[in-house]
């Protein structure tokens, strides 16, 4: 229940609209990764999404990234390398640093996961009214930058191109 400081903040409404929107995106994502029958957590989800946006990483980093202790990563992706979909590797250099990246099959089920999620969005899209579309975008891109996040675009730029880095290895 929102407090009298909220009901008076002229970004209330945004905000708690955002929040809803929020919920029914993690929502999307849940009925998504079921629907496949993939059987994996949205953290699991998470963590493989980091992995294929922004190439190989150290448990480390992705911990940061994710914003929990290295241990929770190491064991989140012990469950991931035993069904096939990460792969860790020693490093060159030092032997104590895991490299973790997707395999072929990781990456394969990333991408069935945001096509069959975008296709939810669109289903959503199409099924509400919005007063300014171009508005609506335009602040979602904001706050999408805001965050940190790659556009969609930059996103499966990036795809592209882990796919070419990895087929390289």
């Amino acid at each position: 229940m929102p407090d009298e400081a909220q009901a008076t903040d002229p970004d209330s409404a945004l905000v708690d609209g955002l929040a809803a929107l929020s919920r029914v995106m993690v929502g999307l994502t849940a009925r998504t990764l079921a629907g496949l029958g993939t059987e994996l957590t949205l953290s699991q989800h998470r963590a493989m999404v980091l992995l294929a946006a922004r190439g190989p990483l150290r448990t480390v980093d992705l911990a940061t990234a994710i914003d929990v202790h290295p241990s929770t990563v190491t064991r989140t992706c012990d469950r991931l390398v035993r069904r096939g979909l990460v792969a860790r590797r020693q490093g060159t250099t030092d032997r104590r640093v895991a490299w973790l990246t997707l395999t072929e099959a990781g990456r394969d089920l990333v991408g069935e996961v945001v096509r069959g999620r975008a296709g939810r969005i669109r289903e959503l899209v199409r099924a509400a009214e919005p007063v300014s579309a171009a508005t609506a975008v335009e602040l979602i891109g904001a706050l999408v930058a805001a965050a940190g996040e790659p556009t969609e675009d930059q996103w499966w730029r990036r795809w592209a191109g882990s796919a070419h880095r990895e087929a390289g290895s």
